[in-house]
């Protein structure tokens, strides 16, 4: 089927090229369509349940409303988890599906399942879905700037919720436009309880009587004059808009009638407008603000969808009033700048690789059929992307960067073939075959018969077929290789299954294209006429004034500016290069390999060596296995890989270390140490300190406000956006003590000379961190929201305690506390336990049987504490599209100061007024600020961070055993950490993803190596051959794990993946070494070790140009990644080193190889073995082109 294709692409060459075009069109359109994000969406497949119940304790909704829900969506198929989260007016429930569940049945699924269980929660109370989007939808924050004259906070909140808001929620791909920061405007209806007495007027009187002034009514219609009238009664409050005209109508409300008298409420209050009770502020550098977060729809290209609401916000701005809106976190910025990193490697990968090819060829032509290639196979990539749905991204794009040394090698293997082959086919005169040195001059092409003088073409064909198996055989180790990624679970595989793909569609489209692109333009453009003198100059000529052309008009003001240079010279320098490609276009030839220096110098270094090899073979692979010896020091440790040479030295009397060198020798490499995946450089800081939870929401409030004035006088700093508590949706279930401040960072260019992202956030810790204030931990925004949600916790790492009661459950968290900060491995300040009780309570306690004395129930009694003290939002009035809530209260003066409250009055039904302590007892007490639980269990958390000493999972492994040790202890011991029964504690974070992903890989790797030596075997059908080839591999790791080492980079999932792609490359010039050693072995006769030895070291010199080639460009291809400085070159560059260093090892191949397959030969023949190589039989050249396809 091979033969096939590669026959018709060489008999129709410009069909070929019409389709070629019409694929890369059809990329470059898929490539304009696809999403487009800074990194994959990790987040957690959730489902967030919201329900408010405003005015409650933590305590009660936990109790009431978080638990019942918990333990009924614990049924809801395919749920993983069900945490609850209980704060003071609300309840979260995040409910996190398996990945492979669809996130919208598994929100049909949700939204069953509190059909059910609703009937389990008190009246009014009403669960609600959170938007459909994940925790990482807030794409972008903005603030509204007010005009120069000012406006209100509450003035530019009302512009926020009724304008703004709802113009940005519909625009295509939102969510959810959450507000924050600002004043609700509301009604308050302040009430003397005197006047109550006074008028004989009880609260749930007056709540009624305002409830029914808010009211508007129809009375169908009416017909006259042949005309049909609509009847309606106009009741809103303030219904033509005119907020103080509302004033008036709550005030003229009639609550009841006396003597003929109306009582109003003006009578027995005030009203006035004010702000509404708030849980949320915003702070831009210092001073408060109003503004909203945009949150994106699950699925939707997030470049999109911003570049979307910055249109809108464009369109509306005119019409708000001279208000602005100005982003501030904008994720857009990240995506370009991440883009803009791979792409620009991408460019300089194409542009390297095309030079180097150049340099070995020194033909133009030939140099553009390889580097035509790339770009080709990477749009055709953006094909399979589209449809495969994998977004363009950090993680994918990266996965193209890698593969371009690797994609080009498939072109270069062929097209030099063919290069080879017609440079000896012309050589010859065109009529005396292929040549002495060619495998393939003996095979007769099917379709293209070459009695006697094989045409171009024919020649073409059989190049191609002779390369093409092992062209198939390196693809496929390559692409099985990646298979390990899609073993991957959770996070891990949601952020390298996106590489795996395009890797994988990068390396499967340069197969494609090698073998039916490239034979197809190698018949087009490598011609051996030369063209004549005018008619090369007429193209020189033609194509200096195009480039010049397009230099002066395109890109050279712009070149210029950046170099400094006139426009001219630039412009004189493109034509100069044009006239020089034009000329030798037109007027170069196919050149023998003697004729090129580059080649020449390459089998000069190679001969000697490849000699001397195969007569010296111990010698020649004692390199190799020191390299191993190297790379398992590196990887484990020299002291380890060194201990068994120490104990046999010792056994003979012998002491290594008092030899000179050898102790600093042993310790230059100390063994890798395991950590967490790399994060992504955002560009900007997510700093979450820890207030004490008894804080207030007005000295919360003060301190974000202290520490983003600090934190802006840090030079490096651009902007600061602070935020307490949360925004009004159902992805933020921050508490109101709960500081959330982004630090938006200038360009790495304008910062002072040595500082680091690290030292800057070192400095935002030191200024930031007040009296009361606990250091956050470092987090990115990106990275900040994946952990939270993730684990709950806003630390990378913590331990959770398990309990079933609040009080012990306070205990154990700081036993475990005290417990860590005990460990020399954990920097004691940054030891942080969730004060579970920690938040002051005033409690009341109704006394049933005094409350029946007045005739009042307990029920009525909770009711005047929760209306007259707490206030109770009534109704909403509407102006227009505007709504405002109604709230009823006591006046301020009675509800100040805590011992006071016992001296309420309280109105009771018989129109008696007692103080409430004669109904209600009063105490002040300590109570929860937040509850959590996990899948219905209480828990508690203790964050810290390590002191970096060892690896994240090497710490935190030794710090659960420190805890082991410390509850295994007798109870006598003063040391032992003591837990009630049935608590447990369990270390999360976001490490337990490379836990997870360790273990997988740990069995996952070995079989795809296993795999990999299988399909060599199918290509040779010898298992001592496939070794030979399959040595690679290890000595490939080997070269990695050195390169690891030296770069100080530890060992995580993205290193790892960086070795899988290493994995598929290893063998790739080991089997086109072997294959062609194998082919030329089948033409020789064989008789003696010597015509091994011969044939062995010819098939070496044959192939040694593209081994090289491959090798070089693989290497030099990766070397934009390893110097790229921009947004993202972190995470590509982690993957890139094992990758590179495994490269810088691999010419060791050309060696083993060769020597290995001589070194069995020779074993064979010399311990008398029957092989066909010296039995005389030959393939004839029908059955050669079989097995070829």
């Amino acid at each position: 089927m091979l033969n096939l294709i590669i026959r018709f692409c060489v008999k129709e060459p410009w069909l070929v090229v019409l389709l070629t075009i019409g694929l890369c069109i059809a990329g470059w359109v898929s490539f304009k369509s696809i999403p487009i994000d800074a990194i994959p969406n990790i987040g957690e497949n959730q489902v967030i349940v919201l329900t408010p119940w405003p005015g409650r304790s933590p305590k009660d909704i936990e109790d009431q409303v978080t638990y019942p829900l918990s333990v009924s969506l614990l049924a809801v198929p395919g749920a993983e988890s069900v945490r609850g989260k209980s704060m003071f007016g609300y309840s979260f429930v995040q409910v996190t599906f398996k990945d492979e569940i669809d996130f919208y049945w598994a929100r049909s699924r949700v939204s069953e399942q509190l059909g059910s269980a609703a009937s389990q929660l008190p009246d009014g109370v009403v669960p609600q879905l959170g938007p459909d989007a994940t925790g990482l939808g807030q794409v972008y924050y903005y603030r509204l700037q007010p005009p120069d004259e000012g406006m209100g906070l509450a003035e530019l909140r009302s512009l926020q919720d009724f304008v703004v808001k709802y113009e940005l929620q519909a625009v295509e791909g939102v969510s959810e436009v959450a507000s924050i920061g600002g004043y609700v405007r509301q009604y308050q209806v302040e009430v003397d309880p005197d006047k109550l007495r006074f008028h004989d007027v009880s609260l749930d009187k007056l709540a009624m009587a305002i409830k029914g002034s808010n009211m508007d009514v129809g009375a169908k219609t009416v017909e006259t004059t042949g005309m049909e009238f609509i009847v309606r009664s106009k009741g809103f409050l303030g219904s033509d808009g005119d907020k103080n005209k509302a004033v008036e109508d709550i005030e003229d409300t009639v609550i009841m009638q006396r003597d003929g008298v109306p009582v109003r409420v003006r009578d027995i209050g005030s009203v006035q407008i004010g702000p509404d009770f708030r849980r949320g502020a915003l702070d831009y550098n210092g001073a408060e603000a109003v503004g909203g977060v945009v949150v994106m729809r699950y699925g939707e290209n997030p470049r999109v969808v911003i570049d979307r609401v910055k249109e809108k916000i464009a369109a509306i701005t005119p019409s708000l009033g001279g208000v602005t809106i100005h982003g501030v976190y904008d994720r857009s910025g990240l995506i370009d700048e991440t883009m803009a990193t791979l792409t620009h490697a991408l460019r300089d990968e194409i542009i390297i690789t095309a030079i180097i090819i150049l340099l070995f060829l020194l033909h133009i032509r030939s140099s553009f059929v390889v580097a035509i290639c790339l770009p080709t196979a990477v749009l055709m990539s953006f094909i399979a992307m589209r449809f495969v749905g994998v977004g363009a991204n950090i993680m994918s794009l990266a996965g193209i960067a890698i593969a371009i040394g690797t994609m080009v090698d498939m072109a270069i293997i062929v097209s030099e073939n063919i290069y080879q082959h017609l440079a000896e086919w012309e050589s010859g005169g065109g009529s005396g075959g292929v040549g002495s040195g060619g495998v393939g001059s003996k095979q007769k092409s099917p379709s293209l018969p070459t009695p006697t003088s094989p045409t171009r073409a024919a020649v073409v064909y059989e190049a191609t077929v002779e390369v093409a198996p092992a062209v198939v055989t390196a693809v496929a180790t390559t692409i099985v290789s990646f298979l390990p990624v899609f073993f991957l679970t959770g996070r891990d595989y949601k952020l390298f299954s996106p590489l795996a793909y395009t890797k994988t569609f990068a390396i499967a489209a340069a197969m494609i294209t090698a073998v039916t692109i490239v034979p197809a333009l190698c018949r087009l453009m490598l011609r051996s006429n030369v063209r004549r003198k005018s008619a090369a100059l007429l193209a020189g000529v033609s194509l200096a004034g195009l480039l010049g052309v397009a230099s002066h008009f395109l890109w050279g003001s712009r070149l210029a500016g950046r170099f400094g240079l006139e426009t001219w010279i630039l412009t004189a320098i493109a034509a100069v290069v044009g006239f020089i490609a034009g000329w030798q276009l037109l007027r170069e030839r196919i050149r023998p390999i003697e004729e090129i220096p580059s080649s020449r110098f390459v089998r000069w270094v190679y001969a000697a060596r490849l000699r001397h090899s195969l007569n010296h073979k111990a010698f020649a692979l004692s390199f190799p296995l020191v390299l191993l010896v190297i790379g398992a020091g590196a990887y484990v440790g020299m002291p380890t890989v060194l201990r068994p040479v120490e104990k046999v030295a010792n056994f003979f009397g012998a002491e290594l270390n008092n030899f000179p060198g050898y102790v600093d020798a042993k310790h230059v490499f100390t063994g890798l140490q395991s950590d967490d995946w790399i994060a992504l450089d955002e560009g900007s800081w997510f700093y979450m300190p820890t207030l004490y939870p008894a804080a207030s929401f007005s000295q919360a409030m003060q301190v974000l406000q202290t520490q983003d004035v600090l934190i802006g006088q840090i030079p490096e700093v651009k902007d600061v956006l602070g935020k307490i508590g949360r925004v009004e949706s159902a992805l933020d279930p921050a508490p109101a003590a709960m500081v959330e401040t982004y630090v938006m960072l200038k360009p790495e260019s304008e910062w002072r000379e040595g500082v680091t992202a690290r030292d800057v956030w070192d400095e935002i810790n030191r200024v930031a961190t007040l009296p009361g204030v606990t250091p956050a931990s470092a987090l990115q925004p990106i990275e900040g929201r994946v952990v939270m949600l993730q684990s709950g916790i806003k630390a990378p790492m913590a331990i959770r305690v398990y309990g079933n009661q609040l009080d012990e459950l306070a205990d154990a968290a700081m036993s475990v506390s005290a417990e860590l900060k005990k460990s020399p491995l954990i920097n004691a300040g940054t030891v942080n336990p969730d004060i579970v009780l920690g938040k002051p309570y005033v409690e009341f306690t109704v006394d049933r049987e005094a409350a029946s004395r007045y005739g009042m129930s307990s029920s009525m009694v909770n009711q005047v504490i929760e209306t007259a003290l707490g206030g109770m939002n009534l109704i909403k009035t509407v102006e227009g599209r505007e709504r405002y809530p109604v709230r009823l209260r006591y006046n301020r003066d009675l509800r100040e100061q805590i011992d006071g409250l016992k001296r309420l009055p309280v109105v009771t039904h018989s129109g008696a007024v007692v103080p409430l302590e004669e109904l209600a007892t009063l105490e002040t007490t300590w109570g929860p600020g937040a509850i959590n639980s996990e899948n219905g269990r209480l828990v508690a958390h203790v964050s810290f961070m390590t002191n970096g000493s060892k690896g994240d999972l090497e710490l935190v492994s030794a710090i659960e055993e420190q805890l082991r040790v410390a509850q295994s202890l007798p109870p006598s011991d003063p040391n032992r950490l003591s837990l009630p029964a049935g608590y447990s504690l369990e270390a999360v974070g976001s490490f337990r993803n490379q836990i997870e992903a360790n273990r997988r890989l740990m069995w996952i790797i070995p079989l795809v190596i296993c795999i990999n030596l299988l399909l060599i075997y199918m290509e040779f059908r010898n298992f001592s051959i496939s070794l030979a080839v399959f040595s690679g591999i290890p000595v490939a790791f080997a070269g990695g794990m050195i390169a690891v080492a030296t770069m100080g980079v530890e060992l995580n999932t993205a290193v790892w993946v960086g070795f899988i792609a290493l994995f598929g490359l290893a063998v790739d010039d080991g089997v086109v070494m072997a294959t062609y050693i194998h082919q030329l072995l089948k033409k020789r006769k064989v008789e003696t070790v010597n015509d091994i030895r011969n044939t062995v070291y010819e098939a070496g010199l044959k192939r040694i140009r593209p081994c090289m080639m491959t090798t070089v460009t693989t290497l030099a291809a990766l070397i934009p990644v390893l110097i790229a400085t921009g947004r993202g070159a972190d995470v590509a560059r982690a993957m890139a080193i094992p990758v590179f260093g495994g490269m810088l090892a691999e010419p060791f191949t050309s060696f083993i190889v060769p020597t290995l397959y001589c070194g069995y030969l020779e074993l064979k023949m010399r311990f008398g073995f029957q092989d066909e190589l010296w039995e005389g039989t030959e393939a004839m050249p029908e059955e050669e082109l079989m097995k070829a396809a």
